[in-house]
């Protein structure tokens, strides 16, 4: 999910001045808004003093300066700050909480010009509703909105030109409560939303949301199994995120405990998502496990993972790039997805977009007898996408023992492309003592196939060195139905173009389909051209 995509428009916040409503004098009185202040003379000299004098609808001013956090908010305020340079809330764990754990209402919240940091998060009052103990969970590491009664919405918040950085979520105790291990149940702990962990609507506008980390990452301890969503951890609620920078944050599990790591950027699970004019860069999910076969295991998308309870999602004019999911296992097998964007399977578009420099990589250790497998450097998505281009992203696999597999240098992808471009991505898989496989080095089809318009998919290539054998297929785009992996379709290809692919590997490799690989579907040119790629053109089934 780089800062060149608008860091430059956080600035000063535009303070405004709220009016005092006077009540005609034979109207029942009532309780007018007020305009309170933070810093300087005259007024509270903390936030939180602030927040306990003030009530729904009131407007709470904050001069420069560094306040306390570790404040809940649970009333209808806003908050407005002197500029994300200038007024800066640090530290509590978290910084600060919107609302109240199942409460019968939520409040609705603004907040402008502040920068939020320094939190540090070991547990959450969900954690010991859940399990007696709070440090199972660890909830927010800058901003927590929890749920409100009967596990409902949580408190709406609006969050513009500001910056919520260097906060962190990570547990305190486990417990046994996941699947067999061998030494007996798996340690079970969760670190989620560094940033800003969510139950609510959030909107974030001119903002940044950089630097935060959950699990091993904090640097606080190595004992989650679970660490998601660094920057944004969305639960439920509608997600909205605009003119803003999801920067080099950090989601990491490790051994003995991590079994699962993701969305290095942003994790929103449920409710629509909308994301425009904005950049998710340098984020980073990592997983370094040292567990068997019988246990699940994977890491999934470094910049954005769009959740199967997502009602719709929509990304346009935005840049994700130079993101990083990875997996090591010195034990078992390791299996990687999605450095850039995963989508499980929900209505989505892109527009007007570039995917660029997103690397997923899974690599079985030394020690490990397990196989290594990853897909998607730019990552899995099905929908419309058009006017986009993905370059130079890589899925890559390496196995010390086992046998390795990478399958969409680009993307698994499946729905209709249009005015869009496929450049420089690679799918690589190497392994020392066993059997390598390589497929689709821009694209792999997914259920229900590709239908390209006006799109160029060019430079790419699939490359596979193994010690016993290796078989590259589709240096450009692969598709074919397999028990265990995307199923295909039709490939359809309007005003578009498959050229100056490669598919390569280690002497005495099987390479077919420089430019298409398809099995058991049909291929339908229309004004286009699949030429100039190596070894072949098109090999298989209606080629």
């Amino acid at each position: 999910m780089s800062l060149k995509h608008r860091l430059g428009r956080i600035g000063a916040a535009v303070v405004t001045a709220v009016s005092l409503f006077a009540m005609a004098a034979q109207a029942p009185a009532t309780v007018a808004a007020a305009s309170l202040c933070v810093g300087g003379s005259g007024c509270y000299s903390t936030l939180g003093a602030a927040i306990a004098a003030a009530h729904d609808g009131d407007t709470i001013t904050i001069g420069p300066g560094t306040f306390a956090g570790g404040v809940t908010i649970p009333i209808s305020v806003r908050l407005v700050g002197a500029g994300a340079a200038s007024t800066i809330i640090k530290g509590g764990g978290p910084v600060l909480t919107i609302g109240t754990l199942f409460a019968a209402e939520e409040p609705t919240v603004r907040i402008s010009g502040v920068t939020i940091t320094g939190g540090v998060t070991r547990g959450s009052a969900l954690s010991v509703n859940a399990f007696g103990v709070p440090g199972v969970y660890a909830l927010g590491g800058g901003i927590e909105i929890p749920q409100s009664e009967n596990f409902g919405l949580g408190a709406s918040v609006t969050i513009s030109d500001s910056v919520i950085s260097g906060n962190r979520a990570a547990p305190t105790t486990t417990k046994p409560i996941g699947p067999p291990c061998p030494s007996g149940p798996c340690p079970f702990a969760a670190a989620w939303g560094g940033g800003i962990d969510t139950w609510g609507d959030l909107t974030l506008t001119r903002s940044a949301v950089s630097h935060n980390s959950v699990g091993s990452a904090t640097g606080l301890s190595d004992i989650a199994s679970d660490t998601e969503g660094a920057g944004i951890n969305a639960w439920q609620g509608d997600l909205q995120v605009h003119d803003s920078a999801i920067v080099a944050n950090t989601a990491a599990g490790t051994a003995p405990n991590g079994r699962f790591a993701g969305a290095g950027g942003i994790f929103v699970r449920s409710g629509s998502f909308v994301m425009d004019g904005s950049t998710v860069s340098g984020n980073r999910a990592t997983l370094a496990a040292a567990l068997p076969d019988s246990v699940e295991t994977s890491a999934v998308a470094a910049g954005i993972h769009i959740g199967d309870g997502v009602t719709s999602a929509k990304i346009s004019h935005s840049t994700i790039a130079d993101n990083t999911v990875s997996m090591t296992n010195r034990v078992g097998s390791s299996n990687a997805f999605s450095g850039g964007v995963h989508v499980d399977g929900i209505p989505f578009s892109m527009t007007d977009s570039i995917v660029s420099g997103n690397i997923a990589s899974s690599v079985t250790l030394p020690g490990s007898t397990g196989d290594a497998g990853v897909d998607s450097g730019a990552g899995e998505l099905n929908g419309t996408i058009s006017d986009t281009r993905f370059e130079g992203n890589v899925a890559s696999s390496r196995s010390a023992a086992g046998n390795a597999w990478t399958g969409g240098g680009a993307s698994i992808f499946s729905g209709t492309l249009t005015g869009s471009v496929f450049d420089g991505n690679e799918a690589i898989a190497t392994s020392v003592h066993g059997w390598t496989y390589a497929s689709g080095g821009a694209l792999v089809a997914g259920d229900g196939g590709i239908t390209f318009h006006d799109t160029s998919v060019h430079g790419n290539a699939a490359r596979a060195y193994g010690h016993t054998s290796s078989t590259v297929q589709g240096g450009g785009v692969y598709d074919v139905l397999t028990d265990d992996g995307p199923p295909g379709g039709p490939l359809v290809f309007v005003d578009s173009s498959v050229t100056s692919n490669v598919a390569a590997g280690a002497p005495g490799a099987t390479l077919q389909g420089g430019g298409v690989y398809v099995s058991g579907w049909a291929v339908t040119l229309t004004h286009s051209v699949i030429a100039h790629n190596v070894p072949d053109q098109c090999f298989g089934f209606s080629c």
